[in-house]
């Protein structure tokens, strides 16, 4: 609310990054890192309280009936985060702020999301949807509602070398 009575600050307080995606055929190269890393050195000079982001875990379509807090926890037999994006994070030194439950939401008519996806729902309850965190929940109303959540981060600022 301060910035809606006072207008913006001077200087931003912490940058964030809404949606950071590298194409597939471009992953596993260190992009996202660098990404990352020029990110941190920005805030160091731009954002003195560093960089937030809102994960999306890669890997959680996979898992769309785990919840995410139970998911983010997941460690792998090397004892790192099992999700590959979230582990780049806090391999870099990112720290786990909070899990955003519903940091997503689409509400649409189910005739509307049974054209998207080329297949009939014909009644409410929780449905799969193709590349979803979660199921896709249809009511009794027929309308179908995707509450996609995600897993906040926070990136210290780093100065440049």
């Amino acid at each position: 609310m301060e910035a809606v009575d006072h207008g913006p600050p001077a200087r931003p307080e912490a940058l964030c990054m809404l949606s950071v995606s590298v194409e597939p055929a471009h992953r596993a190269a260190g992009h996202a890192e660098r990404l990352l890393t020029e990110a941190r050195h920005r805030a160091a000079e731009d954002g003195p309280r560093g960089v937030i982001i809102p994960v999306r875990p890669t890997r959680k379509p996979r898992y769309p009936l785990i919840p995410i807090e139970t998911y983010a926890a997941w460690s792998g037999p090397d004892g790192r985060c099992f999700d590959p994006w979230l582990r780049t994070h806090l391999e870099l030194g990112a720290r786990q702020l909070a899990i955003a439950e519903a940091s997503l939401v689409i509400r649409q008519p189910v005739e509307r999301w049974e054209a998207e996806l080329g297949h009939p729902l014909p009644g409410p309850g929780d449905h799969p949807l193709p590349g979803g965190l979660v199921p896709l929940r249809v009511g009794e109303d027929r309308h179908g509602t995707y509450t996609e959540p995600n897993v906040w981060v926070h990136h210290t600022p780093a100065p440049r070398p």
